[in-house]
């Protein structure tokens, strides 16, 4: 049996919690099952930032047990969006990245065979976001960063990230886009749409920015996972396609922007056999991923079987789904567990 990674997960450690309790940022309510994110970390209002917190959040045992039940043999853990910590000021950025690398690290090092990590960076300061990416990758042995789909509402492609861009092409490490800060947040507060609805179009909005900014055409080398597969990107990038043939604001862009679809990787969150048979077929099986988002209610339970109903794909390209194309674009692999 392949071996299956799984690149979209999130944990909370404890021991993350405590440092951003302590800093005054969070309030935990595990009496209640909640926990709420303070406005000077996210940004969010108070409604929007009271968050569930169940115990396959932050308890290591019980994740392990649960990725056995779902046959995931190795998986990436980050933080969960709200605690990208992008609206402070640089040093409280950096110390609350830090803060958070440590903890995964240390929650890996409990089961290294099973989890490895993707690191957060404080991109309101690139030169910080350098030099953290650069200990998380070479002293705690992350796999690479997630980052978000904004800077607190700024755009990433702002020129000034150029030298985190040229630093992950360095290192030869991918990024994790998970969304934040989604887009119409004033009409998207109720029936859960701004998670329903606003994840993917902030996701789609972040890919079509940095295509037609040239951000991927400048840095060939830097690879994405975007999240839920892709948000809407691989719906309309057709669209985008014609706009690039007729309209003179894209003449700046020297290709198609479908062309940096080679750049980019999908996790498997469709919530669509449909969908997802659309997406391997538009951007090949070589660039698409496992992803669970767990542990979420918004994530997907079995990822083998899933992959299993794709049809028309050889055994090689079910393994390249499966666990084939993480090993590959993941320069710093740790040891797997065996199936």
């Amino acid at each position: 049996m392949s071996t299956c990674i799984d690149c979209h997960a999130h944990f909370l450690p404890d021991a993350f919690t405590a440092e951003m309790t302590k800093r005054g940022f969070i309030e935990m309510h595990r009496d209640e099952g909640y926990v709420m994110v303070g406005d000077a970390l996210t940004g969010y209002s108070r409604e929007r930032a009271r968050l569930p917190h169940f115990s396959l959040l932050d308890d290591i045992e019980e994740r392990t047990a649960l990725a056995e039940r779902q046959r995931i043999d190795k998986q990436i853990i980050c933080l969960p969006p709200f605690w990208f910590g992008y609206k402070p000021d640089a040093q409280t950025g950096l110390a609350i990245c830090r803060a958070g690398n440590d903890a995964i690290a240390a929650t890996i090092k409990q089961s290294p065979e099973r989890f490895a990590g993707f690191a957060t960076v404080p991109l309101q300061s690139p030169s910080d976001a350098v030099t953290e990416l650069e200990r998380a990758v070479e002293e705690l042995g992350f796999w690479g960063a997630e980052i978000g789909t904004s800077i607190a509402g700024k755009p990433m492609d702002d020129p000034a990230l150029d030298v985190f861009w040229q630093a992950c092409c360095d290192l030869d490490v991918p990024l994790f886009v998970h969304p934040q800060h989604e887009l119409a947040s004033d009409r998207t507060a109720q029936f859960y749409l701004h998670n329903l609805y606003g994840n993917p179009s902030e996701t789609a909005l972040f890919a079509a920015r940095m295509i037609f900014a040239g951000v991927f055409e400048r840095f060939p080398k830097l690879n994405m996972i975007l999240a839920h597969g892709g948000g809407t990107i691989p719906y309309i990038i057709g669209r985008l396609d014609h706009g690039h043939r007729v309209r003179p604001e894209t003449k700046s862009l020297p290709k198609p922007p479908s062309t940096y679809l080679k750049q980019l990787y999908f996790d498997t969150i469709t919530h669509d056999d449909a969908m997802l048979k659309y997406l391997v077929d538009r951007v090949s099986p070589k660039h698409v991923v496992v992803g669970t988002d767990r542990p979420f209610d918004m994530g997907i339970d079995d990822p083998r079987a899933l992959i299993d109903k794709i049809p028309g794909l050889s055994q090689a390209d079910r393994d390249a789904i499966i666990g084939e194309n993480a090993r590959s674009f993941l320069s710093r692999s740790m040891p797997l567990a065996k199936s």
